[in-house]
């Protein structure tokens, strides 16, 4: 996957930017359920959903964190845990050597296949960007780009990394090192989870000497609980 992390690494410098400038805003997923599933709701879930699959452009930055962490109330939510098939198709894909056009044309096709069940995955997204942008589909890509830039934002929103208390808060473990990329880091290969349920992901030797960061991993847990659950009452 070394095309998806070049391409990731081209959209890091505005992330960056972007990371240093905010301030954190803690996701409140009991308000968030609340506008999400209210109907007359600006935030009402299925016409929020509705608009990013349009590909509005528009979104604010608080749709985005509404659309990412409100995911979490969406029943594909719960089965993302179940099926990894067409990931690993996509895997077998990009592992090829001189890709040809139909071979990001069929790639394309998985990804999209992939992004119907689970719309906010970073890495999904920026297969998309990358797939459009070798078609020759500039207009696409872009969009995909501005998909990818601003749920890396809602994220970022969430905390800064560098504490427990400040961790970053993922929907997705693949999103922790997409984000690492996306800020201009590499991943220093150690991952811990802490008590408190965050994951610590160590970083290479970087200008700002940060050894880590931080990503809150509580909800990922409670989705995994939850979808156990309900696959055992379905067996029974």
């Amino acid at each position: 996957m070394k095309r998806c992390i070049v391409f990731l690494l081209v959209v890091g410098l505005s992330v960056a930017s972007y990371a240093q400038e905010r301030e954190a805003l803690v996701p409140d997923y009991s308000s968030i359920k609340e506008l999400v599933q209210d109907p007359n709701s600006l935030f009402f879930y299925p016409h929020l959903l509705a608009k990013y699959e349009r590909n509005d452009t528009t979104l604010s930055l608080r749709e985005y964190r509404m659309l990412y962490y409100g995911f979490f109330f969406d029943k594909k939510y719960e089965n993302q845990f179940n099926d990894q098939t067409t990931d690993d198709s996509l895997k077998a894909l990009l592992s090829k050597d001189n890709m040809t056009k139909k071979d990001w044309t069929a790639v394309l096709a998985l990804d999209k296949q992939y992004l119907s069940q689970r719309p906010f995955e970073l890495k999904k997204l920026n297969i998309a960007f990358m797939a459009y942008k070798k078609l020759g589909d500039s207009a696409m890509a872009n969009i995909y780009l501005d998909k990818v830039r601003k749920i890396a934002y809602a994220i970022l929103s969430s905390g800064d990394g560098q504490s427990e208390a400040t961790a970053l808060h993922v929907l997705q473990i693949s999103d922790e090192y997409s984000l690492i990329n996306m800020l201009g880091y590499e991943f220093g290969g150690t991952q811990e989870l802490t008590t408190s349920q965050c994951d610590f992901l160590s970083l290479k030797e970087n200008p700002e000497n940060i050894k880590g960061l931080y990503f809150d991993v509580k909800q990922i847990f409670k989705g995994y609980e939850k979808s156990m659950m309900i696959g055992s009452s379905v067996q029974k």
